[in-house]
């Protein structure tokens, strides 16, 4: 025996989807209109932490400057060195830009990033410091979706993900348009220690604006089990994304490598020469005119965040270091 009956068509199902289709499909047109028109800012998509420093780098690599000494590579580089430190130790004489980004852009990427660089400062840089973290020599690829997001903030374009179908509804609702326009410019909180630290995504930019591109992991690094193993080695992937970025250098620049320490507690017995004969082989890889033998291939559990980065007072100690050992031209 029946109690009820539902009678429930498409005109039904029409009307509870009007109210919320209709408000999707004005905002998708206002966003695209006001993106065509130029009504609405420019894409600037620094959502979180990954995306700013991904936004700020390529900026500064498109941007006319005086820099005639450029560190890139990948996040070793942008937190183990100050480019605002090593202005002031060489005293004025050499300006610094340091263009570190992340390992998951790859040699590919920072060729890029070093070829915009060049053409937008023609005859400008010296000297070029490839400075990585020894695990990135073991050949990890490059992730497509950050590749393309760089390539986007260097054509103006607004950041999506078209590979999946949240990702296209984004797109075809204009919210990617509303992130990278309008919500990115609003201060957004980094979480936890970097919050801390920092505060917004707006501050951790203005940070990497004063410290010329270098930027802090406010970290300590516990020694614990599960981090990891420092047997490091040079993968023969690599050797199509070296030969790139070595193309990629000024003509009139040296071309410097260099591989950034790791804790001491964490690093294997006779460390010191693998990292050496790690090192040479990478830069006969790179084709470079120097090899920072010379640089500690490790420090104090003490000056470290991570097992890849060094915390605020350890990169003081290291750009210090690093500025004794290497003599821009």
């Amino acid at each position: 025996m029946k109690s009820h009956q539902y009678a429930f068509g498409p005109r039904d199902l029409g009307h509870l989807l009007a109210p919320l289709i209709v408000p999707l499909i004005v905002f998708a047109v206002l966003m695209r209109l006001g993106a065509f028109t130029g009504v609405l800012p420019t894409p600037w998509p620094a959502l979180d932490i990954e995306h700013t420093v991904l936004t700020h780098q390529a900026v500064a690599s498109q941007t006319p400057g005086i820099a005639d000494f450029l560190l890139i590579g990948d996040s070793s580089c942008l937190m183990n060195v100050s480019g605002s430190q090593l202005e002031e130790l060489y005293g004025g004489k050499h300006q610094p830009v340091n263009l570190g980004t992340f390992m998951y852009l790859g040699f590919e990427g920072y060729a890029a990033m070093l070829s915009r660089y060049a053409s937008v400062n023609p005859r400008r840089v010296r000297t070029v410091l490839v400075l990585a973290h020894p695990d990135m020599l073991r050949g990890v690829a490059p992730i497509p979706q950050y590749l393309r997001f760089v390539s986007t903030v260097y054509s103006g374009e607004d950041y999506g993900d078209p590979d999946s179908i949240l990702g296209q509804l984004r797109g075809l609702f204009g919210l990617d348009i509303f992130q990278s326009r309008l919500l990115s410019r609003l201060p957004l909180p980094l979480p936890k220690e970097y919050g801390r630290f920092y505060g917004f995504n707006l501050d951790l930019y203005n940070f990497m604006d004063r410290q010329r591109g270098s930027a802090v992991d406010p970290h300590q690094y516990q020694p614990a089990p599960g981090q990891g193993n420092a047997e490091y080695r040079l993968a023969a992937a690599l050797e199509a994304g070296c030969q790139a970025l070595r193309a990629a250098v000024p003509p009139e620049a040296k071309l410097v490598v260099g591989l950034s320490p790791i804790p001491q507690s964490f690093a294997p017995e006779n460390y010191a020469t693998r990292w050496e004969l790690l090192l040479q082989q990478w830069g006969q890889l790179m084709g470079a005119d120097q090899v920072l033998t010379n640089l500690p291939p490790t420090l104090p559990d003490s000056c470290f965040a991570s097992t890849t980065h060094l915390n605020q007072q350890g990169a003081e100690r290291y750009t210090r270091i690093l500025a004794r050992r290497l003599q821009p031209r």
